[in-house]
């Protein structure tokens, strides 16, 4: 099973609060603009513009042009923003709305039926992972692919010992918020599977949604690595 990437980050997250800034004064512009037009309107250096215009440009938000002139002097150039098209967010919301409405209501155990496929896919993403020797690692781990699926969390242990995920951004928030016995079960199904297939000193004891909006907490505690390893065997002394 491959791992998709994660949907994109908005353009907050995509681009920084200056080059964010840049683009939606582009958008917000009449017409196209030069840098130096641009730079005394936000107040900035005309080659701070065009950095993050030419930027921009590459990033495919932004279009360049040089005008056409008949009198002597270098052309300028122009930049006009890029109208997205309607179709450029996939509507993986959609699928997920569809997937999870259809497992909460034809499936005999719509919770297992769930967290079964999270642990395959969980499994899945521990593909190359190395084995982690401690419960720290375990759980850095987990926060580490959740990252790459799109989730924001942080582990912690407290003074009993118990090692804890705050997930505080969820890509399955809005789905979660219409059917939040599949999603959940498929996000512990998730970071069961992933613990498992790396034989990990870590297992997960509960998951508790939504404690907070946008947040929810998984529990983990401290277990015996599965594997096996061959214990050391004496060679028999030879007869005398």
């Amino acid at each position: 099973m491959s791992i998709p990437p994660p949907d994109p980050a908005d353009e907050g997250q995509q681009f920084g609060p200056s080059r964010a800034r840049v683009l939606a004064a582009v958008r917000e512009a009449p017409g196209p603009v030069t840098a130096a037009e641009l730079a005394t309107r936000l107040g900035t250096h005309p080659n701070t513009a065009r950095f993050h215009l030419e930027a921009l440009c590459d990033a495919g938000v932004v279009s360049r042009e040089r005008e056409e002139r008949t009198l002597p002097g270098r052309p300028r150039t122009h930049y006009l923003a890029v109208a997205p098209p309607r179709t450029a967010h996939r509507s993986y919301r959609l699928l997920a709305e569809i997937l999870a409405a259809h497992v909460g209501t034809s499936a005999a155990d719509p919770t297992r039926t769930a967290a079964d496929a999270g642990r395959a896919f969980g499994r899945a993403a521990a593909v190359s992972r190395d084995h982690p020797a401690t419960a720290v690692e375990a759980a850095a781990l987990v926060v580490d692919t959740l990252a790459g699926m799109g989730f924001e969390s942080r582990p912690s242990v407290d003074d009993a010992g118990e090692v804890r995920i705050d997930v505080s951004s969820c890509p399955f928030l809005e789905v979660a918020t219409r059917h939040l016995d599949v999603v959940c079960a498929v996000h512990r199904g998730l970071m069961e599977g992933l613990l498992e297939a790396v034989d990990a000193p870590l297992g997960v004891t509960r998951l508790d949604p939504l404690v907070a909006p946008s947040q929810c907490v998984a529990h983990l505690e401290r277990r015996g690595t599965g594997r096996r390893r061959p214990a050391h065997r004496r060679t028999p002394a030879p007869a005398r």
